[in-house]
């Protein structure tokens, strides 16, 4: 079978096709990655769910314990005489700055044993290219095919890491969608022009160079047409997504919500709040950052807009929101039948403002 990418957008049902997929090819050997523990985790749900367990010829793993246990320490030899990788460290910035490379001990490591998070797939890269290809040739033997969900969340070596699965000749499927790149593997310099929706452009690269096809969705199962709508104005240079939610409520689509009527509609709708970080007032309610929303599904959500999304509601550019919209997408993608916003001021799109009913008797 053909290596395939999928693209699609939020609510498009990704994650499920996967697991599907897994599923129906029987008899193969199957990995089924993710870059998070929380998305490993729904993965396992979906198995248990649509089969009522998780068949031991699927193997759910995150993208750093295939990484370490599957491709660094059966070959960690070749790089590293004498050492055994005792574990992962994770590190939120570059590692090991002014070590050289050439300093093996110095570049992968710290306190001896544990390898830099952000260094290990190029470990792996040195590990296939020192051995002669046994890495690529050991988990061809392992596997029948590798899924791997989220894979925009790739980042630095772990991009030709993925490559070097695609060249490999096992059966790869990727799955992701890049205006939901929140997160990164790592903030390594390698590779850098290819965060967020850039990836795109490694992407065709390969469909080129006949690694891989790749399907491009443009329907979302999640979201009605008007949060699509409005979703899709933050990427106009990707196809507009056709919702297959036609459920009504009553009270569906995007609205602001003036601050004076917050309690009611509260009260009324019992949305989901989301804002861009914990710095944003949540005006007493529990809250969660677009980021940490990331997966879930909710019949609605009220956002709260911090300086760059009130702009952008004011004028309409997508520029205001440039370094927050992937976030931005997954929160507005999270709701099925409504988002609203909390905000008092004009707007550049006639959304609707909802004001509370009068109470009886007023």
């Amino acid at each position: 079978m053909t290596s395939r990418i999928t693209v699609a957008p939020g609510g498009s049902g990704k994650t499920t096709h996967l697991v599907t997929e897994a599923l129906t090819l029987e008899e193969e050997r199957i990995a089924l990655l993710t870059y998070t523990n929380s998305n490993a985790g729904v993965i396992r749900q979906m198995l248990v769910d649509l089969a009522g367990a998780i068949p031991p010829r699927i193997e759910v793993r995150t993208w750093f314990s295939f990484l370490l246990q599957e491709c660094a320490r059966p070959y960690q030899r070749a790089v590293c005489p004498g050492r055994r990788i005792k574990t992962i460290h994770f590190s939120d910035t570059r590692s090991a700055r002014y070590a050289p490379y050439a300093n093996t001990a110095a570049y992968y490591f710290w306190d001896g044993d544990e390898i830099y998070s952000d260094k290990i797939a190029r470990f792996v890269l040195d590990c296939e290219r020192l051995t002669g290809g046994l890495v690529t040739h050991r988990l061809a033997a392992a596997y029948d095919a590798i899924f791997i969900d989220e894979f925009q969340d790739m980042a630095g070596y772990d991009l030709d890491v993925l490559e070097m699965l695609l060249r490999s000749g096992v059966y790869v499927v990727l799955a992701g969608d890049p205006r939901q790149a929140t997160y990164a593997t790592n903030p390594a310099k390698k590779n850098s022009q290819y965060r967020g929706i850039a990836v795109l452009d490694k992407t065709a690269r390969w469909v080129r160079e006949g690694l891989c096809k790749i399907e491009v969705g443009a329907t979302s199962q999640r979201s009605n047409q008007a949060i699509c709508d409005f979703a899709d104005r933050l990427w106009p240079e990707l196809p507009a997504t056709a919702s297959c939610c036609a459920q009504e409520t009553g009270h569906d689509g995007v609205f602001l919500v003036a601050p004076e009527h917050l309690d009611a509609y509260m009260s009324a709708y019992a949305p989901l709040v989301l804002r861009y970080d914990k710095r944003t007032d949540a005006h007493g309610y529990p809250a969660r950052t677009f980021g940490d929303s990331k997966g879930l599904t909710v019949p609605r959500v009220l956002i709260l807009p911090h300086g760059p999304i009130e702009r952008y509601l004011r004028n309409g550019d997508v520029l205001e929101v440039e370094k927050s919209k992937y976030r931005f997408y997954v929160g507005i993608t999270r709701a099925r039948f409504s988002v609203a916003f909390l905000y008092a001021g004009e707007c550049w799109e006639e959304l609707r403002h909802w004001e509370a009913p009068s109470s009886p008797g007023a």
